[in-house]
C-alpha cells in the first residue's frame, strides 16, 4: 500500500507529458539548412493542432532561413509566423537558429518588414534553447523608412517566457516588442547582441535612430539574470539604443549585464500612474546613461537599489552630458506630455549604487533629478565625474522632502566647459516667473556625505562642494548637516537667483 502513492505521482505525471504534443518542424517540410525558404513549414506546425492543445513546437539542429512574411492591414503587425496561447518554442541550444533572409525588409517600401514571432491576445507561450540572428546586415535601413520588425511581438496577452534565448544583430526598431495592456512576462538567462546602430559589422545601421533591445508595457515584467550587449560600443552609441524599457507596474530588472546602451534602463509612465518598479543588482558598463526616466503620468515606488553604472559618452553631438540617474526635465517651466514632466515621482528610493564616469569631453553627471516627493538618497558612491554628482533641478511640480544621506562623492575631475559651474551637489530653478508654493523645493535634507575632493579639483575656480542657485524664498529650503568636505576649501556656495 506504501507505494501507491508514488505510482500514482507516476501516472499522473506521464499524462502531464502525454498532454503536451511534440512538434517536430521538420515533419512539416522545414528543412534547415540555411537556404530552403522554411516559413510557411514551420506556421504549418505551428496552426497542426488548436490553440487549446499544450504543443512543443521543436526545432531540432539546423539554420532555419525565414525568407517570406504575411502583410496585414497594418503594416506594423505583419508577421513572418504566428503565434497562438499554449506554445512552447524549443530548440537545441546554438545549433537551432532561426535567421532573417538576405534583403527581406532593406526595401524603401515602409511597409517591407515583418516581426518574426506574432502573436495578439495569446497566453502560455515559452522560448527556450534557440538562437534567432536578425541578420542586420543584410537588412539594411533605408534613409527616411521606418523598419519595426522584432524577433518577438505580442500586442496584448499573458504568461510569455523567454529562458535560454540568444538574439542577435537586429536592424529594426525593437528587438523584443511586448506590447498593450498584457501581464506576466519572464526573460531570464538570455542573451541580447547587437542592435539599432551596430548589426553586428562595422557599416552602421544609421538610419534607425530609436532602438531598444527590450520593450515592454506588461504588468508584473521581470528581466532577470541576462546579457544585453553592443559589441562595437563606438558604433553602437552613435543613436540611442536602450537596453530595458519598462512601462508595466510591478516590474523588475535584476542581476542583468547591460553593455554599451543609452539608455541602459528605461522607465517610462507613457500608459498612466506607474506603480512598483525596482532596478537592483544590475551592471551597466559603457552606457550613455545608466537609469532613465520618462513621466507622462505620476509614478510611485521606484526603487534603484545595489546597482554599478559607468559612464561613457557618445561620439553622437547631439549630447551634451552623460548622467547615472537622469530624469529628464524638459522645459521648467511648463508642463508638456512631450517634454515627459507633467507629473512628479513620490516614493523614490535611490540606495546603494556606485555611479562612474569614464574620461569624457562631454559633461558627467552621477544624478539628474526633478519632480520628487518623499525621496531618499543613501549609501551611494559618485566617483569620476566632471560636473554634478547630485543634481537637482527646478520643476512645475516642485521638489519636497528629500534626504540626501551616507553617500560618498570621490575623485572628481575637472571639466572643460566655459560655462559650467560644478559641486558634489548642485541645485538650480533659475526661473524668472514667480513660483508658486507647489514649484518650491522644499524640505531638502544634505546630511552625513563624504566630499572627498582631489588637487585636479578643488583648484578649478568653477567648482564647489555645493553650488545652489536658488531664488532667495528658498534659501531655507535646503539644510546642509554634518558633511565631511574633505580637502575643498569652497564648501558651500549660494546664489540668490532673484
Amino acid at each position: 500500500m506504501k507505494k501507491l502513492p508514488y505510482l500514482l505521482f507516476v501516472i499522473f505525471f506521464s499524462i502531464q507529458i502525454m498532454a503536451q504534443k511534440v512538434i517536430n518542424v521538420k515533419q512539416f517540410g522545414a528543412i534547415g539548412n540555411g537556404i530552403s525558404n522554411d516559413t510557411r513549414a514551420i506556421q504549418r506546425a505551428i496552426d497542426y493542432l488548436p490553440s487549446d492543445s499544450i504543443v512543443i513546437i521543436y526545432f531540432p539542429k539546423g539554420i532555419y532561413n525565414i525568407a517570406s512574411y504575411t502583410k496585414t492591414q497594418n503594416y506594423l503587425e505583419n508577421f513572418c509566423i504566428k503565434l497562438h496561447s499554449n506554445l512552447s518554442v524549443v530548440g537545441d541550444g546554438s545549433n537551432s537558429v532561426l535567421r532573417i533572409a538576405n534583403h527581406l525588409f532593406d526595401s524603401k517600401d515602409t511597409a517591407a518588414n515583418a516581426h518574426l514571432f506574432y502573436g495578439s491576445n495569446a497566453k502560455n507561450i515559452s522560448f527556450s534553447n534557440f538562437v534567432v540572428d536578425m541578420n542586420g546586415s543584410e537588412n539594411m535601413v533605408p534613409k527616411n523608412v521606418i523598419k519595426n520588425h522584432s524577433a518577438i511581438f505580442c500586442n496584448y496577452g499573458e504568461n510569455f517566457k523567454l529562458n535560454h534565448v540568444t538574439i542577435k544583430n537586429c536592424s529594426g526598431t525593437n528587438m523584443l516588442n511586448i506590447m498593450g495592456k498584457g501581464k506576466n512576462l519572464l526573460i531570464e538567462n538570455c542573451q541580447f547582441i547587437n542592435g539599432g546602430n551596430y548589426v553586428g559589422v562595422t557599416n552602421p545601421n544609421q538610419n534607425q535612430v530609436d532602438f531598444s533591445f527590450v520593450y515592454s508595457e506588461w504588468d508584473s515584467t521581470n528581466v532577470i539574470d541576462n546579457l544585453i550587449e553592443q559589441e562595437n560600443r563606438k558604433i553602437g552609441l552613435g543613436n540611442y539604443c536602450g537596453g530595458i524599457e519598462l512601462h508595466g507596474n510591478n516590474s523588475k530588472a535584476f542581476k542583468n549585464v547591460i553593455k554599451g546602451c543609452w539608455p541602459a534602463i528605461y522607465i517610462t509612465s507613457d500608459m498612466g500612474i506607474l506603480k512598483n518598479v525596482t532596478i537592483e543588482k544590475n551592471t551597466m558598463k559603457d552606457c550613455v546613461s545608466g537609469v532613465s526616466f520618462w513621466i507622462n503620468f505620476k509614478m510611485k515606488n521606484i526603487v534603484i537599489k545595489s546597482n554599478f553604472i559607468n559612464l561613457s559618452e557618445t561620439p553622437n553631438t547631439r549630447n551634451i552630458f552623460c548622467a547615472g540617474i537622469n530624469i529628464p526635465n524638459g522645459n521648467m517651466n511648463e508642463s508638456n506630455y512631450k517634454l515627459a514632466n507633467t507629473a512628479p515621482i513620490i516614493g523614490l528610493q535611490i540606495i546603494g549604487n556606485t555611479i562612474e564616469a569614464n574620461s569624457m569631453k562631454t559633461l558627467s553627471i552621477g544624478m539628474l533629478l526633478h519632480s520628487i516627493h518623499r525621496c531618499e538618497i543613501s549609501g551611494n558612491t559618485i566617483k569620476k565625474v566632471n560636473y554634478g554628482g547630485i543634481v537637482l533641478q527646478g520643476s512645475k511640480w516642485g521638489t519636497d522632502s528629500v534626504n540626501i544621506e551616507n553617500n560618498t562623492f570621490v575623485g572628481f575631475r575637472e571639466n572643460k566647459h566655459p560655462t559650467a559651474v560644478a559641486g558634489y551637489i548642485v541645485a538650480t530653478d533659475t526661473r524668472i516667473q514667480t513660483l508658486t508654493e507647489k514649484e518650491l523645493f522644499k524640505n531638502i535634507l544634505v546630511s552625513n556625505n563624504n566630499f572627498i575632493g582631489n588637487t585636479e579639483v578643488v583648484k578649478s575656480k568653477n567648482f564647489y562642494g555645493a553650488f545652489i542657485a536658488l531664488p532667495k524664498k528658498m534659501r531655507n529650503s535646503i539644510k546642509f548637516v554634518g558633511n565631511q568636505f574633505i580637502n575643498n576649501d569652497k564648501n558651500i556656495h549660494w546664489i540668490d537667483t532673484d
